[in-house]
């Protein structure tokens, strides 16, 4: 089994009501060494917004466990937005990259606002996010970090194929790579093997969850993503990274979620050995 789980790793976003101690435990728990670190305001507070002080206690809470991180998922905030200025971008960005920094991880970043409308019209917020992005993308590259943009999210400004298509078109390659959360694509009414297929050579961390059009937060199985079509396109594509189970589902009693992400691993681990 341990074959089966090299790839796979899992967001401390699946256990967000829970402090960071007790969320790396259970995911150590499941025989899973990989995480994505959650600190996604509104939805989980791994790492706080704003991170102010608190950078020395999440290294030290990590290493007090047996695990790597792989990614710190963070809003620097809302960068379609123009009230989001250079230097407030660059002092909060900043601050997140050097956490990555210390825990050897990429920073994955959100494709704009909590939000689908623009705040001017639609290429105009494309051109700001693209800026953001790659004035984050150059911050990085300099502290050695990997900056990744969650490209299309069902509840944000890039919510659709085509401003993905859009944003991507504007964010070199060298800038940022792109996260495909399946979950998103198959909420958006999106193929999601054929979405696989098309995003390939940009597609560089991928995010597990369930979902029916309109609803993201279902646990694996009970929704109609083909995580076998997804792993299998992929794979044929040239993809090697990784896969992130990111299980903040709706659909399970805190209590079960042991039980629930176990399930989910039991599932996808037979697609990553095939």
């Amino acid at each position: 089994m341990k074959t089966q789980k090299s790839e796979l790793g899992c967001s401390t976003i699946s256990f967000r009501h829970r402090a960071l101690p007790e969320a790396l435990r259970a995911i150590t728990g499941l025989g899973l060494s990989g995480i994505d670190l959650g600190g996604l305001p509104g939805v989980c507070d791994h790492v706080p917004t704003p991170l102010g002080d608190h950078a020395d206690d999440i290294v030290r809470v990590i290493a007090e466990h047996d695990v790597r991180t792989w990614a710190i998922n963070v809003d620097p905030g809302a960068m379609n937005d123009p009230g989001l200025g250079d230097e407030v971008l660059k002092a909060t960005g900043g601050a997140l990259v050097s956490l990555a920094a210390r825990l050897d991880a990429a920073i994955i970043v959100p494709c704009g606002a909590q939000a689908r409308d623009p705040f001017v019209d639609e290429a105009a917020d494309l051109d700001r996010l693209a800026r953001g992005l790659r004035l984050l993308g150059d911050l990085a590259a300099a502290r050695g970090v990997r900056l990744l943009v969650e490209g299309l999210h069902h509840h944000r400004f890039c919510h659709t194929r085509e401003r993905a298509e859009a944003l991507l078109a504007r964010v070199p390659a060298e800038s940022a790579g792109f996260v495909f959360d399946v979950s998103h694509v198959v909420a958006g009414e999106i193929d999601e093997v054929a979405f696989a297929r098309d995003f390939a050579e940009r597609i560089e961390h991928v995010h597990l969850r369930d979902a029916v059009p309109g609803d993201i937060n279902l646990s694996l199985g009970l929704g109609r993503a083909d995580f076998a079509g997804v792993v299998r396109t992929l794979r044929e594509h040239g993809y090697t990274d990784r896969y992130v189970l990111e299980l903040e589902t709706h659909d399970v009693a805190e209590a079960d979620r042991e039980v629930a992400a176990a399930r989910a691993v039991d599932l996808i681990a037979p697609h990553l050995a095939a």
